[in-house]
């Protein structure tokens, strides 16, 4: 293995933002010997799969449909080999020295799963970690101003934002890959409570600063808010017996 960490976009039917995500990962991820670009395209319609084949440097997965965020991404960590695993929704925008913040962070023995702060392309925070309690998580900061003051330290959180996450491979024969009984919406959720579960912790990484368009993957509000109940339901039901076993 020649490079250290496998950087997975999903993308479905987002070819201008996608665009963008990969011009800015390309001018702020240091030398391309140190990363391997995967996208992996569930079934898009909109030139996507014409644009992904025109590129040098990136390595597509075509899906014929969409198969969910899940399994995508899981094919995605499946396909790569690096020893830190970086999944990314094509709706985002990476900011100058973005990623070592997130790896020097997983290299904590302790650690299993890392986030960054989450910026709107108009300065409010979307990204903050996730504190509070298994039952009663608390979002950090949504709104809130992006003030060099506000969450400026790495935190140790009950879940983060899957809009980027950074793994490790050598956990996943220990945490597995991502549930795919999730479509979309909280199979990040899941990843984060599986891991501590495990007894490691999720860190907020506030010197790693991403920009999301938040929902610009997808603003079908009426099939987002099915997907959510759906996925919510899920996962309620999953995780209430380990909840009325012990606390994690």
């Amino acid at each position: 293995m020649s490079y250290q960490t496998d950087i997975i976009i999903v993308n479905y039917n987002t070819k201008k933002l996608l665009a963008g995500c990969i011009e800015s990962i390309r001018a702020h991820t240091g030398s391309p010997a140190d990363y391997r670009l995967w996208v992996v395209d569930n079934g898009s319609t909109d030139g996507s799969v014409a644009y992904l084949r025109s590129l040098r440097g990136v390595n597509p997965i075509f899906n014929r449909q969409n198969l969910g965020y899940a399994k995508a991404c899981n094919q995605g960590m499946a396909a790569g080999c690096g020893q830190y695993i970086i999944l990314m929704n094509s709706d985002l925008i990476a900011t100058p020295g973005w990623l070592p913040p997130l790896l020097k962070t997983l290299r904590a023995p302790e650690v299993a799963v890392v986030g960054p702060r989450l910026v709107s392309p108009d300065g409010f925070l979307v990204g903050a970690g996730v504190v509070g309690t298994n039952e009663q998580p608390v979002i950090r900061g949504w709104g809130e101003p992006d003030r060099p003051d506000l969450y400026n330290e790495p935190t140790e959180c009950i879940s983060l934002c899957g809009a980027c996450l950074g793994l490790k491979r050598e956990l996943l024969p220990v945490l597995g890959y991502f549930d795919e009984h999730y479509f979309h919406y909280f199979e990040e959720t899941d990843y984060c409570y599986n891991a501590r579960w495990h007894g490691f912790k999720v860190v907020y990484t506030p010197e790693s600063k991403l920009i999301h368009y938040v929902n610009g993957s997808c603003r079908n509000r009426r099939l987002l808010n099915q997907y959510y109940i759906r996925s919510k339901a899920y996962f309620d039901q999953k995780w209430e017996k380990r909840f009325r076993i012990r606390q994690f």
